[in-house]
């Protein structure tokens, strides 16, 4: 956790320092706030054990490779802007499978001033945003034989053949599944 705090208020130092270079411009820093980093859920160390449907007596686990956040420059502004009025902050959170057999299951954060927007990344695969993260889709739901409260549950209608068509999600366990369109399932492992 001090590590993860460590980069993000390096990452905001280095911004405003790189800020501070503008002329006659003023620059604003969307920051986390009231425990909103929780939504990318896993943090340095966390594992993630899943089972996969087509081989259902071996749990695969996933391990934490990458927290961090870092500054963005806001709607309307990119990188060759001379002055970005508006940056928000980005917090990522990759859980890469030990073997790399699977697709990385990445969460991204990213706090804006009025709000913040979540997706969740299935690596190569998919990019799906929860629509209205102050709504989930269930109140309760059963996944794997766990009955989960606050339940996300995200679909992609644009799915091919071997992409995600539907993640299930909560605030405080992650991914609770990913499944393809060809029928195969990772499904988040409680022993």
């Amino acid at each position: 956790m001090k590590s993860i705090r460590l980069v993000l208020y390096l990452s905001l130092f280095g911004a405003s320092l790189w800020l501070a270079s503008c002329n006659n411009c003023e620059t604003s820093v969307a920051q986390f706030q009231n425990g909103d980093s929780s939504w990318t859920v896993y943090n340095s160390g966390d594992s993630l054990e899943m089972v996969d449907s087509r081989t259902p007596d071996t749990v695969r686990v996933f391990l934490n490779t990458r927290v961090n956040a870092e500054p963005i420059p806001g709607d309307g502004f990119g990188p060759a802007d001379v002055c970005i009025e508006q940056y928000y902050t980005r917090r990522v959170s990759v859980m890469q499978h030990n073997n790399r057999r699977y697709p990385a299951l990445t969460v991204v954060a990213v706090r804006m001033p009025d709000s913040i927007r979540v997706s969740l990344v299935v690596a190569d695969r998919a990019e799906l945003r929860i629509p209205d993260i102050n709504t989930p889709d269930h109140a309760t739901l059963a996944v794997g034989g766990i009955t989960y409260r606050d339940v996300y549950d995200v679909t992609n209608p644009e799915s091919s053949p071997t992409g995600v068509s539907r993640i299930l999600f909560n605030r405080e366990f992650g991914f609770l599944q990913v499944a393809y369109a060809n029928g195969r399932t990772l499904t988040r492992y409680v022993p």
